[in-house]
């Protein structure tokens, strides 16, 4: 399971709404003054920051730090899918419009059709996958506990 710090921004039924707390290594490298990767992620960190909807077993709060996670498993699956499933189909494509046509225009309006077609299949993937929990952020844990007043009992015994 990967894990991840995030911040809980909003409830929304079984879901909350989560802003994750970036973090990097460039902070304690002695390179990092002469580093183009220090200088791009200092420019990163003045990006907005992304939220995303986790599910939240816990009925974590608003204001509350969590530990979300994420299996390794489907995250693999979907950066493959991602990542792999358009540039295959166009590759594909071009290779099948050249081999059928000879002609290097037709390889590239088959690239572009290979392009659109893993598209398509990308949408249907994701709009299949995304009500599976399989494949969702899930709100593991607290890291601190919000200012929650305490429950006592009345027992109607004085002492």
């Amino acid at each position: 399971m990967i894990e991840e710090t995030a911040t809980i921004l909003e409830c929304e039924g079984e879901y909350a709404q989560i802003k994750t707390e970036r973090s990097s290594a460039c902070g304690s490298c002695s390179s990092r003054s002469a580093c183009e990767t220090a200088s791009l992620k200092e420019e990163a960190d003045q990006a907005p920051d992304v939220a995303l909807l986790a599910l939240n077993p816990i009925n974590a709060q608003p204001g509350e730090r969590v530990v979300i996670g994420f299996e390794e498993g489907a995250l693999t699956k979907v950066s493959m899918a991602f990542y792999a499933v358009p540039l295959v189909s166009f590759i594909l494509f071009a290779l099948l419009g050249q081999w059928l046509f000879s002609s290097e225009g037709m390889a590239a309006l088959g690239a572009v059709f290979g392009l659109a077609i893993g598209l398509l299949w990308l949408r249907y993937f994701s709009t299949k996958t995304s009500g599976d929990e399989h494949y969702q952020a899930v709100v593991l844990r607290r890291i601190d506990k919000a200012e929650a007043p305490e429950c006592t009992i009345d027992t109607g015994i004085l002492s």
